[in-house]
């Protein structure tokens, strides 16, 4: 009887469940005809509920549970539409009607959200920050690189962007899909797009798919705006000063100008469709806080005309979208960026060390006039086609060129009219010299150096390079069914790279360091994926080839025999490539897969593995290979049988949905990076008899760590994200030329074991604040009904400070640092608070609002200069380490030789304080 009972009460909980669940249906049709659409897939997002529509449009779902879903509503051709908020109650039957919109974009990228934009998204396979145009708007941000060191996991310090731990040139940087990346310059970014310009950005940094190549640490994706079909436009000015002669404490007279305009071409039909435009200028200048150069002069930068302060950003995009059909859609776009400054960080040289620190040359502070100008200048032109073949398939075609020129130089002098640069001190008889005889009180006689800062002569570097890249790249998609969406494309690129580097250039002919070369490689990829969606399972599973060839140079240079290259490693080379064409190829395998499980309606786990690789530097491959007479003061040679580095990740992640508008994600992750490059000691024959050092695929490193990021909305008025991370990035070398720095002296030896990396920070914590008014929509603080149509954004930014590496009791007796344990110390946190107020005007159709901004709100000090004795920030009364012992600055200034002092002074040795700009903005 009791057996009885159970199954009983099993069979109606059973039945029960059965019964109470229920049933979404409706009818699909074009927006426009009115015509039911056949073979539209309608998902419950986060289930495996899903049907597609009959010959009449309609569509039927049964058996759903109850909850909150979000509807997607797919069908090539037109937009996608999510309808969020769809609240299902037991036992229901609910009918859901869709008009959808035409469109010549590729299925997913136009987007209809009816309801509120919803903050979980159950399809995402990987770790992805998504930046609409309409947030940017709210943020403190000028270009691209801002918004992306914003987003968890990223540290940006000296200029540079590390992404989850890795260098800064793992990452890739795609505008409209083509790569925008200097290779010679060795900075990461190229092309500076203005936040005027982007309509949606896209920061990945978990497992990307096997479409995105040649990175290894992240994902930056910007989209661009197009055109409308009534003539829109913007203007937007903002300074930090009302008047040139009353220059407040906390200006660096700054300026900035963004103007941009959109709308429709008529076409009077001599043209079949429509054709809208795009275009946008942009112009951001400053002093900065620090030194600035009487005036900069750019022989590659128009001279004079675009260099009114000391850091000059230029930029502009125009984006012609001829809209053939329904199915047919052209796009020609041209952009321009150029950037003069006195930056050193704008350019890393195969023949200085690395650098460490901020890019302000503190040294030259005294002559600035005279050091190195530094000009960025790129020119992009790209073709897109999209074409809808039938409503599961559709394909893209891209052609595009993009040329980067980078000149580092003083005035408009050439290397052979560059004089030394010396500091200039008073000598019995007057001159210049390094050293004088000072009588101190007590009538002893000691040698002193002078201050530290040149005061004649000019910089130590003469640099110029160019590339031009063109590539061809194609994507074809297709739903093939409910099932799978299944994506292969190609990608070929032809370039030529030119360097000129000149290192003290004084010594005659072509310096004390040079290196030259001008270069032709060629690369390609192949990729193929397919996103599985079956029983709520998102699956995201492909493999990408990527291919290599370094050029004729290489095959040339590796058969040269006055090259130090052995009979073994011209073997070598034969062995690791492939005879294409005529030349020497590598290739590399990559796989990937992300898998999404929606557990229940608020609750998703994720999990990515990839294998992702990025060729090495150009200077690492061809370096020394070319002209003869390329020489070093410490002779490196490159390699070219060096292989691309290579990351395996792991991530998993949580994703809960307490509400709607609550969100919360946690991820963990791992990346192990192998074959990166470092540089070892060879011996040599030849003009190399000596013996040198080349880069080879050595070293190692790795980085653990866990993410958390959380979202609150509140309706249309109040918006939070709390955002997190904990990390650990360690490996052997922070640098592929620590072997150079052992033997120019910096290093004294290189580390043998793991050791933190110099971009490691640790803990990272952000949040972030925004409050919005619209029209007729008061808010009430303490009792009190505040104005109307406003928005206040607040950010509040946390982060471990610098690492360093210390100084230690050494067994003689004085102080050494200890290189076995480099950066193994911090120095105090990096904290600031961002604010943006913006108040908005109606004139009409017309949007008016006047903002400003502040930056280190509390001017709160953030350590960027380490002295490693005491940990923190130089100070003036902070002591100095010299041949072990320590000294006072002022004290050591007049008894031994040397320039400690000049850190002490160095204005960069802080990140930037406070800084207020105001504004207004004209939209219409």
């Amino acid at each position: 009887m009791k057996k009885i009972v159970i199954l009983l009460v099993a069979f109606s909980t059973l039945l029960f469940s059965q019964i109470s669940k229920s049933k979404i249906s409706g009818t699909i049709t074009d927006s426009k005809t009115g015509e039911p659409l056949i073979g539209v897939n309608v998902m419950v997002q986060g289930t495996y509920y899903g049907a597609s529509t009959n010959g009449d449009g309609f569509y039927e779902i049964k058996g759903i549970n109850p909850g909150d879903y979000t509807i997607k509503v797919s069908y090539i051709g037109y937009k996608l539409i999510q309808q969020t908020g769809v609240k299902i109650l037991p036992f229901e039957q609910k009918n859901l009607d869709f008009a959808m919109e035409e469109t010549v974009l590729a299925m997913g990228q136009s987007i209809t959200v009816i309801g509120e934009k919803p903050l979980l998204d159950v399809e995402d396979t990987s770790t992805r920050h998504r930046v609409t145009s309409q947030e940017i708007e709210q943020k403190i941000v000028t270009e691209v690189t801002d918004i992306v060191s914003q987003q968890s996991g990223v540290v940006e310090t000296d200029n540079e962007i590390h992404i989850r731990g890795g260098r800064a040139h793992e990452n890739s940087f795609l505008v409209d899909g083509i790569s925008m990346q200097d290779p010679l310059s060795g900075t990461g970014f190229g092309l500076r797009v203005s936040a005027d310009a982007i309509e949606e950005i896209e920061v990945i940094t978990g497992g990307f798919n096997a479409e995105f190549g040649q990175a290894m640490s992240g994902v930056v994706r910007v989209k661009t705006k197009e055109g409308s079909e009534k003539l829109k436009g913007s203007v937007k000015f903002r300074t930090d000063y009302l008047h040139s002669n009353e220059i407040p404490e906390f200006s660096f007279l700054t300026d900035a100008v963004d103007v941009s305009l959109m709308g429709s071409i008529p076409t009077f039909s001599l043209l079949p469709g429509k054709l809208q435009f795009f275009s946008t200028a942009s112009m951001f200048i400053t002093d900065s806080f620090l030194e600035s150069a009487d005036s900069l002069f750019s022989t590659t930068g128009y001279g004079s005309r675009f260099t009114p302060r000391q850091n000059n950003d230029w930029s502009g995009m125009l984006n012609l979208t001829w809209k053939i059909d329904q199915r047919k859609k052209l796009k020609a776009s041209v952009s321009r960026s150029l950037n003069i400054s006195q930056n050193t960080s704008s350019l890393q040289s195969t023949l200085d060390f690395e650098r460490a620190g901020p890019g302000y040359p503190h040294s030259f502070q005294n002559n600035l006039n005279n050091f190195n100008v530094f000009t960025n200048n790129v020119f992009t032109q790209s073709l897109h086609w999209t074409q809808t073949l039938s409503s599961k398939t559709f394909y893209k075609l891209k052609l595009s060129r993009f040329y980067a020129k980078l000149r580092s130089q003083v005035g408009n002098l050439w290397w052979y009219d560059y004089t030394k640069a010396q500091d200039m001190v008073q000598v019995p008889g007057g001159g210049i010299d390094d050293e004088y005889y000072y009588q101190s009180p007590d009538s002893n006689y000691a040698i002193v150096k002078s201050d530290g800062f040149y005061d004649v002569g000019n910089g130590n570097s003469w640099h110029d390079h160019f590339v031009e890249s063109f590539s061809l790249q194609g994507d074809w998609t297709s739903n093939v069914n409910q099932f799978h969406e299944v994506k292969a494309g190609f990608k070929m690129s032809a370039s030529e790279m030119q360097l000129i580097d000149i290192v003290d250039p004084w010594f005659g002919g072509l310096g004390l360091n040079n290196d030259l070369y001008n270069v032709s490689p060629r690369d390609g990829a192949f990729y193929v994926q397919d996103k599985i969606t079956f029983e709520g399972l998102v699956i995201n599973v492909g493999m990408r080839y990527d291919l290599w060839i370094p050029g004729k140079f290489v095959d040339e240079a590796v058969a040269d025999t006055t090259l130090p290259f052995t009979d073994a490693m011209r073997q070598a080379y034969e062995d690791d490539t492939f005879n294409l064409f005529g030349l020497r190829a590598k290739g590399r395998i990559e796989p990937r897969i992300g898998i999404s499980h929606p557990v229940s309606d608020k609750q998703v786990l994720f999990f990515s593995y990839g294998h992702f690789s990025k060729r090495p530097k150009p200077q690492q491959v061809y370096t020394k290979l070319g002209d003869h007479n390329s020489y070093s003061t410490y002779q490196i040679v490159g390699n070219p049988n060096l292989n691309p580095e290579t990351t395996v990740t792991y991530e998993f992640g949580i994703k809960h949905s307490f509400t709607s508008n609550d969100v919360l994600t946690l991820t963990a992750y791992n990346r192990d990076m192998f074959g990166y490059v470092t540089t070892v000691s060879v011996s040599g024959h030849g003009r190399f008899s000596a013996g040198y050092l080349t880069y080879i695929n050595l070293d190692y490193a790795r980085v653990r760590g866990i993410e958390f990021d959380g979202r609150k909305r509140l309706g249309k008025y109040f918006s939070a994200q709390m955002t997190g991370s904990y990390s650990i990035a360690t490996g052997k070398n922070s640098s592929p030329q620590d072997n150079l720095l052992v033997a120019a002296g910096v290093l004294s030896e290189e580390p043998i074991k793991e050791n933190f990396l110099r971009w490691d920070r640790p803990f990272q914590l952000t949040a972030s604040l925004n409050f919005f008014s619209s029209k007729g929509k008061n808010l009430h603080l303490l009792g009190f009904k505040l104005p109307d149509q406003w928005n206040l954004n607040l950010r509040f930014f946390y982060e471990s400070g610098k690492r360093y590496t210390p100084y230690i009791f050494g067994p003689t007796g004085n102080y050494i640092k200890d290189y076995q344990s480099p950066y193994s110390e911090k120095s105090p946190a990096w904290r600031w608070i961002d604010l943006k107020f913006d108040k908005y005007f109606r004139l009409g159709n017309h949007k008016v609002s006047a903002f400003f901004e502040i930056t280190n709100l509390f001017d709160w000090e953030n350590d960027a200069i380490i002295n490693a004795f005491e940990g923190r920030a130089w100070r003036e009364s902070d002591k100095v380490i010299i041949n072990g012992d320590p000294w006072d600055p002022e004290e050591y200034n007049l008894t031994q030789p040397g320039k400690p002092q000049i850190f002490h002074k160095n204005p960069s040795r802080f990140r930037e304080p406070r800084h207020f700009m105001m504004g207004v903005s004209y939209r219409f």
